[in-house]
């Protein structure tokens, strides 16, 4: 039994739904990425043991990666 507001679908999407999640290093940093819509690669989440990293707002989840 799930205790949450969210629909079915919304926390176990259809497989063909799924985007595909990859992990490349920019900058020195290994990140996961997932392409958005407009097919540029956004953070999905940062792998990094510095917690200055994580302030950096470059880094922030969505945010569109420069190569």
């Amino acid at each position: 039994m799930l205790y949450t507001p969210l629909s079915y679908e919304e926390i176990f999407p259809a497989k063909d739904e799924v985007l595909e999640v990859f992990e490349t290093e920019v900058r020195g940093r290994r990140v996961l990425c997932r392409r958005g819509a407009d097919g540029l690669p956004r953070v999905e989440r940062l792998l990094s043991t510095d917690p200055a990293d994580y302030l950096d707002p470059d880094w922030m989840p969505g945010s569109v990666l420069q190569f």
